[in-house]
């Protein structure tokens, strides 16, 4: 392909969900220069299409898997024009965008592209990438306060985002080494002016200082936008920075940041630049009183992969909470004996049963 399109116009935001990434995009939306939308998500459908697992579909992903490679194998020169067609339908749409904004460069916000990070780089080379990192201490807090607020399962919709994307984000940075820009949402907010004066250098940018003050930066349409910071301030503020140490006075959410760190460990955190064991001194600053504690192995599991185990564990702590401690005992005995019969029912009377 004569002249393929590489990302020229194309910023790219990845970093953990609730890392500051709406307050980053804003702020450089305010550039006469810039258009955005709140996220797109539009590179991973055409990505994972040669990719064998990771996607579901009515049609069956996998199947459709190895269709596509079998034809590219045997009536194309390969995955290399695959990769040309993502180039050309991306600039068409991407373009089009920009023309629709009479603007120059699209910043694509979106977090989970953290799945895809190589990919994106081998498509995009000429894009600008910016890598916007956030103690996830703090980023499991928000998690907690934003979108969780005391019902646990929904944890478990994060566990890419938590366990995950520390590590994917980490090989993306090392990948691109000095290609790549690499911010901290600690030092942003602090300094912004610092912090995007020098990102403006990266991205070829002019910087302008009215850029901070997003009062009058209209908010990308689009449902995924920050639904509760971005909108306390209109400037960056540094007030949230130290928020997640709050996390201390409750003995559910400190277990909960606890068992994270543990399971991050510390090569992952001070490699992301941030200290570990001033974040444990923290977290240890107290003992927990664990007894009636929901269970971090089952929150942060999703629940479609929940054991039976798994299952009435969960449903014994919130019966509890809701009857007591005996009546929510006896409900949830009743309702998995009762589950488990049907269960059992139904596999005696199935037509495949020996």
């Amino acid at each position: 392909m004569n002249n393929p399109y590489l990302g020229e116009n194309l910023i790219f935001i990845i970093s953990q969900p609730r890392s500051g990434s709406t307050l980053l995009q804003r702020i450089l939306f305010g550039h006469p220069q810039v258009q955005t939308s709140a996220e797109t998500w539009l590179m991973l459908h055409p990505v994972y299409g040669l990719r064998s697992a990771g996607i579901t579909a009515d049609y069956n992903a996998r199947f459709a898997y190895k269709g596509v490679e079998e034809f590219l194998q045997h009536y194309t020169r390969g995955e290399a024009v695959y990769h040309d067609a993502i180039r050309a339908w991306a600039k068409v749409i991407y373009d089009d965008a920009l023309e629709k904004g009479n603007k120059r460069y699209f910043v694509d916000k979106t977090p989970r592209y953290f799945y895809i990070i190589p990919e994106l780089y081998q498509l995009f080379p000429r894009a600008k990438f910016v890598f916007l990192l956030r103690n996830p201490m703090a980023v499991l807090a928000s998690e907690l306060t934003t979108y969780v607020k005391g019902d646990w399962p929904v944890l478990g919709v994060f566990n890419a985002d938590l366990m995950s994307a520390p590590g994917w984000i980490l090989e993306g940075m090392e990948l691109l080494g000095d290609a790549a820009a690499v911010i901290h949402y600690e030092k942003f907010v602090t300094e912004p002016e610092s912090a995007i004066r020098k990102l403006c250098e990266y991205l070829g940018l002019e910087f302008h200082l009215d850029m901070l003050d997003y009062s009058n930066t209209p908010k990308p349409v689009g449902k995924y936008n920050d639904p509760v910071g971005i909108d306390q301030h209109t400037k960056p503020s540094h007030q949230s920075v130290d928020k997640w140490k709050n996390m201390v006075n409750d003995d559910q959410s400190l277990y909960f940041a606890q068992r994270y760190l543990a399971g991050l460990g510390a090569d992952t955190l001070n490699r992301l630049g941030y200290d570990y064991q001033a974040v444990h001194q923290v977290l240890h600053s107290r003992e927990v009183r664990r007894q009636g504690l929901y269970p971090w192995s089952v929150a942060i599991r999703p629940k479609e992969q929940w054991t039976f185990r798994q299952q009435v564990i969960s449903d014994l702590y919130f019966n509890q909470k809701e009857q007591g401690v005996l009546r929510g005992w006896l409900s949830t005995g009743r309702r998995h004996a009762w589950n488990a019969a049907r269960l059992l029912r139904r596999a005696l009377s199935s037509p495949d049963n020996g």
